[in-house]
């Protein structure tokens, strides 16, 4: 009898030691390095987080955003932290692009921009001169694509490019279009300029968390996978390039109860209230170290005296970094300390996650400067 109850011991102590999918595992943080990247601003320039690429030419490293103020464009050298050049685009004429609601760089030779004016994407170059128009059209399915506004909506949404296909977000407005027939992405042939509704719906919801006013999502493609993060959704969704293979992942932050309370459709409350609801955030995948990091935004409260109309830009004041390897397991997530850094503002380089620390509800920090601190991945012992 002695003999069978050792083994049965130790069996069920495997099984309790097993890593249930989704689980926290602290084996990895995100550890701040002290190591800051400070870009210079003119006076007549409006920094604005949504609009920001980071990319890589002839082994060189550049950061570009967009001016809000204007319709320029410009470009920093990322390791040297030094202005460049600017490309103004006009917004009538002949090469008039009307006014930004996104933009995208691949490379210099590949300027995407979209705009409020126009029904499409529109390429560029470094003159500012349209090289070609992307109209939207109707998909293979009818369904008419509507403006994804690329970067401009939060989070980064950035275009995804294989071979000569677009892969572009879709928003799920069923005044339009019923949710169960609204693509969450569409691909755009950009040569043969044609349209296909991917089959992946936003039907994905349910009916509790379409109540949430809240519909919006991350997305980012790994190289074989495209990755959603729906903020209202603790499970991340992975899909095969055509969508026709989904996996459920859990992916739940343990300092989120419920992120799927609704959001009132309160004017005067709702720009603070979008800034207090527990809320999943972005998803980036990082390459180098071949691991996801999805953002968290717990519930907090603001100050109710506040105005926060129009503040939105500046980030959350509580946020963490869930940390998924390659397997999509759970392997951290850091709680980072409050209102020190703005997470709408973030990217992923060879030497770690920047994160921008210009978190300006306090209204201390320079207006010459946009600022980002360099987060490594750190093994715990």
């Amino acid at each position: 009898m002695k003999h069978l109850i050792l083994p049965l011991f130790l069996f069920c102590f495997l099984i309790s030691c097993k890593r249930e999918k989704g689980e926290i595992q602290d084996d990895y943080t995100l550890e701040a390095t002290e190591n800051i990247k400070s870009f210079p601003l003119d006076s007549d320039v409006k920094y604005n987080a949504f609009h920001l690429c980071t990319f890589e030419e002839n082994g060189k490293r550049y950061l570009s955003f967009h001016n809000n103020r204007t319709t320029q464009l410009l470009f920093y050298d990322f390791d040297r932290e030094e202005f460049l050049s600017k490309v103004t685009l006009e917004q009538e004429g002949p090469n008039g692009v009307g006014m930004l609601s996104g933009y995208y760089i691949k490379d210099f030779n590949h300027i995407y921009v979209s705009s409020f004016v126009y029904q499409g994407i529109i390429r560029v170059d470094t003159t500012g001169a349209i090289v070609q128009k992307i109209p939207y059209g109707k998909t293979d399915t009818g369904y008419k694509v509507i403006p994804s506004y690329m970067i401009s909506s939060h989070p980064y949404i950035l275009p995804i490019f294989i071979g000569d296909k677009m892969y572009i977000t879709q928003q799920n407005n069923e005044r339009f279009c019923p949710a169960e027939k609204t693509p969450i992405s569409v691909a755009i042939d950009t040569v043969q300029k044609k349209y296909s509704s991917l089959p992946l719906t936003f039907s994905i919801l349910t009916e509790k968390q379409k109540k949430s006013n809240d519909t919006g999502f991350s997305r980012d493609y790994d190289g074989k996978n495209f990755i959603y993060s729906f903020y209202v959704d603790e499970d991340i969704l992975v899909t095969s390039i055509d969508h026709a293979e989904v996996k459920r992942i859990k992916a739940k932050s343990r300092y989120i109860d419920s992120p799927d309370e609704e959001q009132p459709l309160n004017v005067q409350k709702g720009p603070q209230l979008n800034l207090e609801l527990a809320r999943y955030g972005d998803l980036k995948y990082d390459p180098y170290r071949e691991v996801y990091y999805r953002f968290a935004y717990p519930k907090t409260e603001l100050d109710d005296k506040i105005n926060w109309m129009g503040k939105s830009v500046y980030g959350r004041k509580k946020f963490s970094v869930i940390i998924l390897d390659k397997d999509f397991q759970i392997i951290g997530e850091t709680l980072f300390p409050e209102a020190i850094y703005n997470p709408y503002a973030s990217f992923v380089s060879k030497e770690g996650l920047y994160i921008s620390r210009d978190y300006q509800i306090n209204y201390d920090q320079s207006e010459d400067f946009m600022t980002f601190e360099l987060f490594k991945l750190v093994e715990n012992k």
